[in-house]
Formats: C-alpha cells, structure tokens, sequence
C-alpha cells in the first residue's frame, strides 16, 4: 500500500507570523482536506492525519499561534479566527477547489467553529468534546467555576510554546482549595505564577460568555458534534449545535454516549469497548459523516452500549452542566 506523501507546511499570516504544520496528502485525488489546528503538538496529530489520507482526504495538522513549532505569542482564545483565515488562504491557494473541513477537539475543536464562523470557504466542521471559548471552560453552564480543571490546564498548556509538567495531585487539590476559599488568582500566586502569567489567568475569570445565537447563528457550514455524558462540556456542546446556523439554516448534527473527555479512547470499561468493537467508535461515525452524511442534520446519533448499537433520533438540547471534570 502505497503511504501518505507528508511534507511540511508553513503558513505566514498577516502580520507576518509563520504557523509551522504538515501537510499528508492523500493518494489520488482528495474528497477534502481537513485542517487541523491545535496547541497540543501537531506532530501527535500525525497519525490522525495519515488515517484520514487513507480514506481519500488530505490533512493539515497545524501549530497554532506561539506553540512548538508556530511562532509568535501564545494567547490562548485570542487569534484563532484571523489565523484560521490565512491558513484557509494558503490551503485554498496549495489546494485550489479542494473543500476545507475544520476539525478539531477540545481547545482544537475552538480553532476549527472559529475559522469555520469568520471563513464561509470551510465546506464543514466537525467539533469533538468542544471548549468553545475562555468563560465556557471557566465556568460551567450553571456558572460554578471551575477552579480545579482550569488551574490543571494552565499549568501544563497556558503559557509556554510547549507543554509544562502537571502539578502534583495533592498540589492541585491544595490550590483549588485556595481557589474556592479566596479566588483563582490567589490560589495561582500560591503556585508562584509570575505576574504575566497571573494577568492572562486573570482575564480568564473576567471574559463574558458566548451568545452562541449570535455568534454561530450565521454561519454556513454543517457541523457535526461529538459529545460525551460525562464529559465537562456535555451542555455547551448541546447549546453549540442548538444554536449553529439558527439564522442561516446550516444545521448541525450530534454524535453521543456514555463516555468523557477523553472519548473513551483506550477504555478499560469492557462495555464500552466491546461496543466499540461491535458498532464503531465515535472516530468511525465521524468518518461516516464525513463520506456519507450520517448523522443527518438535526439528528442525535447515540451508543446504546448494552446493545452494542448506533440509534439515530431528533437532536435535543441540555440543560443541566456534566458533573465529570476534564481538561481541555
């Protein structure tokens, strides 16, 4: 079998910032490519990548602004939108009449609905466990804050160009105790955050939340989201497809089940992996989206785990926040 062509591809944005990434190319002619863009390592999204080049789709997996192998600052919410629009430029000029798919999860899947709402060039999107922005990881849809998540998350990926050791649990434990009794900045000056990184974590409790109406109503592209029961962001993903495209008539489709952050990936739930291996692993589904559509727009796509099933019903909206917590 002959195996994808990977070759690099750097971007440079407007204002003069070369985002580093690789590009696989698929063997013969592309359905689309997929554009991936994350904080978390592109070189790790390398598998991900070639497995898409195997079923006919071109990759880019990308380093967004100031991490490993992208220069500038690292803000976390601050630029997706902008540098998403520039590397859709470069991919529209490498890959002219190429559909763009923006596709990501966690923080990447906040790059892939950001470029997807400020590029009408994205032909579709796909948004697995989404953290749609800085107040909807800070807070859950309750607004209890989420002090024990976000104090682990920016210790090991809020500031440097790569990822920094995790704090220890008790230590963790201790500064969220801190958090909860006099606040999130209080609890990282105990951890000896200097004073920029006190700033950005600051800001973090202060941002406003999303009108998601508002801001995903007018955009274009069909979403697909996948989303977990226990994971921390279950409600918002909801919200997310609720909203998406309610001006434009986009629409959006879900994927679900009984599964956290981490999308059940190397489960040791032997349920959960034998209805893998009987019905598909959400990846599998988001392929199938992918070739064939299904999901159909408005339509919920959930795993039954006891029947080792994929059932297909109308797409409903949470209310109430997920209780498990996870990184983003």
């Amino acid at each position: 079998m002959t195996e994808p062509e990977i070759r690099p591809f750097p971007v440079t944005t407007r204002d003069g910032v070369v985002l580093g990434g690789w590009l696989v190319r698929s063997v013969g002619t592309a359905r689309a490519v997929v554009l991936v863009r994350t904080p978390y390592d592109a070189q790790a999204h390398l598998p991900l990548a070639r497995s898409l080049a195997r079923h006919g789709f071109d990759c880019l997996v990308q380093d967004v602004r100031g991490r490993y192998t992208s220069g500038g600052t690292w803000r976390p919410y601050a630029t997706e939108a902008v540098d998403g629009i520039d590397t859709v430029d470069a991919l529209q000029q490498r890959c002219p009449r190429t559909p763009v798919v923006a596709y990501g999860a966690s923080y990447a899947a906040h790059t892939a609905l950001e470029t997807a709402r400020a590029d009408r060039r994205v032909a579709r999107v796909i948004a697995l466990v989404p953290a749609l922005g800085a107040y909807e990881t800070a807070y859950s849809v309750d607004g209890t804050p989420q002090h024990l998540d976000r104090l682990g998350w920016w210790a090991i990926h809020g500031f440097g160009r790569r990822a920094e050791p995790a704090l220890a649990p008790e230590i963790l434990r201790a500064a969220t105790a801190v958090a909860d009794r006099d606040g999130p900045v209080a609890a990282a000056a105990g951890l000896g955050w200097d004073a920029a990184r006190l700033d950005a974590f600051g800001a973090l409790w202060s941002t406003p939340p999303r009108d998601l109406p508002h801001h995903f109503g007018a955009v274009t592209a069909p979403l697909l989201v996948v989303t977990g029961d226990a994971d921390p962001f279950d409600a918002y993903a909801r919200r997310l497809a609720a909203a998406w495209g309610i001006r434009s008539g986009a629409g959006s489709a879900l994927v679900s089940g009984p599964w956290g952050h981490d999308l059940g990936i190397g489960t040791s739930d032997p349920a959960l992996r034998a209805a893998y291996e009987a019905a598909g692993s959400p990846g599998r589904i988001v392929l199938r989206w992918l070739t064939d559509g299904v999901p159909a727009t408005d339509q919920e796509l959930r795993l039954d785990v006891a029947s080792r099933t994929w059932s297909e019903r109308p797409l409903v909206t949470a209310t109430e926040p997920a209780i498990e917590r996870g990184h983003a």
